[in-house]
């Protein structure tokens, strides 16, 4: 029987380990923000920034589907205490080439990619682990504490880097990202994390068959369950160009503040305070009993409308005003899908059927991580610094000054992002999936629902 830890010694466990996780995800945004000035210094471009993006996701996307399949077999602490040891390694070899004088870009792009193909076994270990720590009725509440992981930290990060930065510069901050992943480890140490059952693979199976069959396996439950696949489809392709705000902000707000880490600092707070926010309603509220897809699409459409509007020639408060209240809005929703994606999925499935969403979403992203910084610095930017139809089309609408190109991609990826959501709502297979689709622990939708 597979082993669940329900109640409050279960929910204790929990926030030991999430207490490891939040500490060590705000000293790898830290580092991630000091790197970002630095590159930003050294090049002035956005296509490095967006390069250095594509690096941070595009390992755990390409390496999803073989990452869950192995979560689900390994033990999943022991894969949490791993991950951020390596993680860890990867900031000590940063620091060891800035303090000899041999830090260059292609280096943070060789440690990012290694640093994020061990993200790739930790994000849906997390994920499961979590699973596993709680009761169903606390789905909604742990996945409100694990996107507060995201979002405090996208507050205390920037103020942290912005202090620290002047006092103890690049080395410093490197120092201290080390130490928190050494945090992490100890409080995985600390406490035991329950297993699910799992089904013993004959002596002689091949692994590697064994390991491929297992990485399929993902896929396999979401084509059997075509509603949940069109789902997630629609949440993919929003995202292909809502993404444009995650890789462009940075150099978006740089270019058109003056190199200014304050205002980026201060934007990316307005982030952070607008998702913790969301997230702790979840946590305190629960989410919604029943219509989380309803309600999780509605609130997606606004969000995404919202990042693209961040996009015009507003002052930095109304910019911030903005990504505050769509962050909000991002952590209602995604707390609300991923409650309805636990409840549906069995937990021996979990690692797979996340890592396979994770693939679908990511390989979609890509797209935009790849394309957003040179579309930025080759077609947009000098597109609306020079007289011709774009800048008389939309100079209106985000101004001519630097930065005003990517404000028009962030812009036009937004509206397209809202309008795909949009269009979702009128699909009532995916309005009614809680009614149709029945959780992994009841025979039929009438008793899911």
């Amino acid at each position: 029987m597979t082993e669940h830890r329900e109640g409050t010694q279960g929910l204790r466990s929990f926030l030991v380990v999430w207490s490891g996780q939040f500490v060590s995800t705000v000293g790898t945004l830290m580092t991630s923000l000091a790197l970002a000035f630095w590159a930003f210094d050294i090049t002035g471009r956005a296509t490095e920034l967006g390069l250095m993006v594509f690096f941070t996701f595009g390992p755990r996307i390409l390496l999803g589907p073989f990452a869950g399949a192995l979560v689900d077999r390994w033990r999943r602490r022991t894969v949490l205490i791993v991950c951020d040891l390596l993680a860890g390694a990867g900031s000590v070899a940063i620091l060891l080439l800035f303090v000899t004088g041999g830090l260059q870009i292609w280096h943070l792009y060789v440690l990012t990619f290694l640093m994020s193909a061990f993200g790739a076994f930790q994000g849906p270990g997390f994920i499961a682990s979590a699973t596993m720590m709680v009761a169903k009725n606390d789905y909604a509440r742990v996945n409100g504490l694990m996107m507060l992981i995201t979002n405090a930290s996208a507050i205390f990060a920037p103020v942290l880097a912005g202090l620290l930065l002047p006092l103890i510069g690049l080395k410093g901050i490197l120092l201290v990202d080390v130490a928190t992943f050494l945090f992490a480890t100890g409080t995985l140490l600390a406490i035991s994390i329950p297993e699910p059952e799992r089904k013993v693979a004959p002596s002689s199976t091949n692994p590697l068959r064994r390991t491929l069959t297992d990485m399929v396996e993902g896929f396999r439950f979401l084509w059997g369950v075509k509603v949940l696949l069109a789902m997630q489809l629609v949440f993919s392709s929003a995202n292909l160009f809502g993404t444009f705000f995650g890789v462009l902000l940075r150099p978006m707000i740089l270019l058109r503040t003056a190199d200014s880490e304050i205002a980026l600092a201060s934007v990316q707070s307005m982030i952070g305070i607008g998702g913790a926010a969301g997230a702790l309603a979840i946590v305190f509220w629960g989410g919604p009993k029943r219509k989380k897809i309803l309600f999780a699409i509605s609130l997606f459409s606004i969000a995404f409308l919202l990042r693209g509007l961040s996009g015009l020639s507003l002052e930095i408060p109304s910019i911030a005003g903005l990504c505050l209240v769509q962050s909000a809005l991002l952590a209602l929703a995604g707390s609300s899908v991923r409650a309805v994606w636990q409840a549906k999925v069995p937990p021996a499935l979990l690692g797979r059927v996340f890592s396979s969403l994770g693939t679908i979403a990511g390989l979609l992203m890509m797209i935009t991580m790849l394309s957003g910084g040179p579309l930025a610095d080759r077609v947009f930017e000098p597109g609306m610094q020079s007289w011709g139809w774009m800048r008389n089309t939309f100079s209106r609408l985000v101004g001519t000054d630097p930065g005003s190109g990517i404000g028009l991609l962030v812009l036009l990826g937004g509206l397209v992002a809202a309008a795909i959501c949009a269009v979702a709502l009128l699909s009532k297979s995916l309005r009614r999936i809680e009614m149709t689709v029945p959780d992994h622990d009841k025979s039929s939708p009438e008793e899911a629902a």
